[in-house]
């Protein structure tokens, strides 16, 4: 099990880790962080756990992970950044996770719209914001990233669309040093987003995403249709191009990269 005294050994972050709760199962590290009162969860909480019985995925889906194998957790901060950059935020946390993965892997990671991590094609990771709202202003983002790190068999449904870092480097990846890693890189990037023009990193995310300018399947709604990703818009929403070539944005909705 990671545990709290092996994580701080490592941990070089600065306020993520402040506080650190760890499990050996929970049914999800992000429901476990909107249940913490306030004095509970002091800006840069962590959650992490060894299993999730109900971990979330994106719409609604469940993440399915091997206990003990892979890296779910989930990070607690106060934006310190105004409103319009909120939308932006999933692009920063996936360049950290991404940085994270290959300092300790090599791996060369892609970036998919809109929350999604590859290696060669396949799903190596996935994230989860969710916010929770007072009179209209948003005062805490629960940010949740699983990784699969050492699994190496994913159900029938998912094996040909998933892997993981070992099945990747064909070798065990430490997790407490990866969990390290991506935290320090998500400072790095809170702190970017903070400063800098959120185009900064919108333009890095989208030297990663090799997906602009192919074919895509997209599926809104349950309605799936043919077209192509075009780019990513100053508000994160993908623009996609229609075959009668009709361009729009798309702010929610899967993405199938080819047909």
């Amino acid at each position: 099990m990671i545990n709290e005294h092996d994580i701080r050994q490592s941990l070089r972050a600065q306020f993520l880790g402040r506080r650190i709760y760890s499990f050996d199962s929970i049914d999800s590290t992000n429901t476990f962080a909107r249940s913490l009162k306030e004095e509970a969860c002091p800006n840069g909480t962590l959650i992490v756990a060894d299993e999730q019985t109900a971990g979330k995925g994106r719409q609604g889906r469940q993440w399915q992970s091997q206990k003990g194998m892979n890296l779910l957790f989930t990070v607690v901060t106060q934006p310190l950044f105004v409103h319009d950059k909120i939308r932006v935020l999933p692009f920063a946390a996936a360049l950290a996770a991404a940085d994270g993965i290959e300092q300790e892997t090599k791996s060369a990671i892609e970036c998919k719209w809109p929350n999604d991590l590859l290696i060669d094609g396949k799903k190596v990771a996935g994230m989860l914001i969710e916010t929770t709202m007072q009179n209209d202003a948003i005062m805490n983002v629960i940010l949740g990233i699983g990784i699969n790190v050492n699994q190496t068999e994913f159900a029938d449904d998912i094996r040909n669309k998933a892997t993981s870092l070992k099945l990747h480097a064909q070798q065990d990846v430490d997790r407490v040093r990866l969990l390290c890693a991506v935290l320090e890189e998500l400072e790095y990037r809170f702190d970017q987003l903070r400063h800098f023009s959120p185009q900064i990193l919108l333009d890095e995310w989208k030297q990663r995403a090799t997906m602009l300018g192919s074919e895509i399947t997209l599926v809104e709604d349950r309605t799936a249709i043919k077209a192509k990703a075009m780019d990513v818009a100053p508000n994160g929403a993908l623009i996609i191009e229609e075959s009668d070539g009709t361009r729009r944005q798309v702010f929610a909705g899967d993405v199938t990269i080819g047909n």
